[in-house]
């Protein structure tokens, strides 16, 4: 007959006899009591770190489940899976992870009727460590499985003593630290504001640097490809000169479109510079904001001649503001529309009167602005992820705003990636025109 749990008493200490090693337990789920006494003279021999194994039999689903209510540290299961039902195994296993909540003892699969219970399915639907059918399971297999459950069993137990001694100590020390902390507060509210002041500032300066270094490396890679270019056409302008080929006068634009790229940075540069230090000062006066979107788009028409131009304006569109600074705003608005969009394109400018306001708008049909950047497009040194290989400063939008700002309007825009940019300024009209709309 299998043998059945029995309780044994502790050893009294003042026996003489030595201690006798505590065995693995091992839990025998199965209807038929052959497997039983096979399992026990499999292991009847058997040790594992100098302890022997000792076999508890149930010969059912149900007499397993009382056992384990009883002992729940055992750390190894053999069960089947048809007994006194055809799944009577596999709903002992959700009881045993669900219901008794023992996520420690360790699962074997046995059964003799793999197909009842297919092992991909049991193995991918139950919370069990191993499977293996009868037929298969020698003894030298049975005793494998066993070692390597235990092992596992052992980790997992020490692993959730190891993690609620932890835990137990993180709470203490938790504690204390909420205790700690209190007490700091209230004797050091004067050095947390001073720690916080230097954080700032620290954190401002580390900014400022970084900024600075951005700004040092685009001015190098900005300066060298313009003078590079004035170099080399410089040198074959001169070789074609001493040969009287007229084709010179083509290398002789490109020299002007090189050093008026530099001009436009240093510009853009200065008056970047100026505007965030507030030195700068506006001479407003009226003017007709038609003729410089012209001259503005007639520069263009003749450095980037590869892109197609469309202005739209009614004469006599007359805004109050600084003119010089105006036509910066215009400059770097279409420069970026030409630069970010490709050859063949179309640039529109158009400009109208909108209520009290004048509007300027910059279309262009280029890479456009992904949206992740647009909420920090007009921020110093920004410069959209797609930019990537095309020069750029990330200074004309920040500058852009500023002037815009400091003639008491605001610039605003529209962006699709991969389908172009709008960027509209509004103005204030000249005092005659206001006067005539409020009249």
């Amino acid at each position: 007959m299998p043998k059945k749990l029995i309780l044994r008493p502790k050893p009294n200490a003042s026996d003489q006899t030595p201690a006798r090693v505590e065995p693995w337990l091992v839990l025998v789920v199965d209807d038929d009591e052959q497997v039983h006494a096979m399992t026990e003279v499999i292991l009847r021999d058997q040790t594992f770190d100098n302890r022997p194994f000792h076999c508890i039999s149930a010969l059912s689903a149900a007499e397993a489940a009382v056992i384990l209510e009883l002992s729940p540290d055992i750390p190894v299961v053999l069960l089947d899976v048809v007994m006194e039902t055809p799944d009577a195994g596999l709903k002992l296993v959700h009881h045993i992870r669900e219901d008794l909540e023992n996520d420690e003892i360790r699962i074997i699969l046995r059964t003799g009727q793999p197909g009842d219970a297919p092992e991909r399915d049991v193995m991918l639907t139950y919370d069990i460590n191993d499977y293996k059918s009868k037929a298969e399971l020698t003894a030298q297999r049975l005793f494998t499985a066993l070692v390597g459950a235990i092992r596992a069993w052992r980790d997992v137990v020490t692993i959730k003593r190891l993690n609620n001694t932890l835990s137990t100590l993180n709470t203490s020390l938790e504690k204390r630290v909420v205790e700690r902390t209190r007490a700091l507060e209230k004797s050091n509210v004067s050095l947390e504001r001073a720690k916080q002041r230097a954080e700032t500032a620290l954190v401002r300066e580390t900014e400022a640097k970084g900024q600075l270094r951005q700004f040092l490396s685009m001015v190098s890679h900005e300066f060298r490809t313009p003078l590079a270019i004035i170099d080399s056409s410089a040198q074959m302008l001169r070789l074609k000169i001493e040969g009287l080929d007229k084709s010179g006068i083509a290398r002789l634009d490109f020299i002007r479109s090189g050093v008026q790229r530099l001009l436009g940075l240093i510009d853009t540069c200065l008056a970047d510079e100026q505007l965030d230090s507030g030195r700068i000062v506006l001479h407003e006066k009226s003017f007709d904001l038609t003729p410089m979107l012209e001259v503005t788009v007639g520069h263009f028409r003749v450095a980037s001649g590869s892109h197609f131009y469309k202005v739209e304006a009614a004469p006599g569109l007359l805004v109050w503001g600084d003119p010089g600074m105006v036509a910066l705003v215009l400059n770097n608005l279409v420069g970026n529309a030409v630069k970010y969009s490709p050859e063949g394109s179309t640039v529109a400018i158009s400009g109208r009167t909108e209520g009290s306001d004048v509007i300027i708008s910059v279309q262009d049909q280029g890479i456009g602005i992904p949206s992740d950047d647009m909420a920090n497009i007009f921020e110093r040194f920004h410069r959209a992820s797609n930019a990537a290989g095309i020069p750029g400063s990330g200074i004309g939008l920040h500058m852009v705003r500023q002037i815009v700002e400091l003639h008491g309007g605001c610039v605003t825009v529209s962006s699709a990636e991969g389908q172009g940019s709008c960027f509209t300024v509004r103005l204030r009209p000249a005092p005659r025109v206001r006067e005539e709309k409020s009249a």
